[in-house]
């Protein structure tokens, strides 16, 4: 895995200086919106609302720092690829409930699905972004045994959740974020250099040995 002194050292950071003025405002300006989203979980942690929020508000903190100093996309997505991705990452706070039933087992789950997710996002390093763009292809880390793992964590994480907290409302939640996450892999990989020789060398997308 690639830790995050090797993905975010200050030399790497050369390009952000370089960004267009009106780009370090908007990748800064949605940067403080996912710090807005960490102090949420951090909140919530504190308040003993479950231990999972600790989870998130690690991986928000990190996709926060790693938005705002993003290398810049060589290519980027057409402006609707780019609502249906942000649609998609704000999605499980707009519409996932709490129950006050579920199976326990469903929190192994999501604590597998937030490592996974934290690991892949340091694994993308300053590659990170949102919507379909070719910020440079990572191989590394947990790249090297999936081609998708911030979705799958992601995915695992929608099933932990409807495990623990068991509706129909859930459910249908997650059955739509994994239409748009089945979505943003096509464009992702129509749109990085190189993403052939890649897939040929990682075949499966989410669940190795299966897809």
């Amino acid at each position: 895995m690639s830790s995050l002194p090797s993905a975010v050292s200050l030399p790497r950071l050369a390009h952000w200086s370089n960004k267009p003025t009106w780009e370090k405002a908007l990748d800064l300006i949605i940067g403080c919106g996912w710090i807005v989203y960490a102090t949420l979980y951090l909140n919530n942690a504190l308040h003993g609302q479950g231990w999972a929020n600790w989870g998130l508000f690690l991986f928000y903190t990190l996709v926060a720092f790693l938005f705002i100093f993003r290398r810049p996309a060589r290519k980027t997505a057409p402006w609707w690829q780019t609502l249906v991705a942000f649609a998609d990452a704000i999605w499980p706070v707009l519409w996932l409930r709490a129950t006050n039933s579920g199976w326990f087992g469903g929190h192994i789950l999501q604590g597998l699905a937030m490592a996974l997710m934290i690991a892949a996002t340091f694994s993308l390093g300053l590659s990170f972004g949102i919507a379909p763009a070719d910020r440079g292809l990572r191989t590394q880390g947990v790249y090297r045994w999936i081609r998708h793992p911030l979705y799958a964590g992601e995915l695992l994480f929608y099933v932990g959740y409807c495990l623990v907290h068991p509706s129909w409302h859930n459910v249908i939640g997650g059955l739509i974020s994994f239409i748009w996450v089945r979505l943003r892999i096509k464009w992702e990989e129509a749109i990085l250099h190189g993403y052939e020789a890649y897939a040929q060398q990682v075949p499966w997308r989410l669940l190795p040995f299966i897809w």
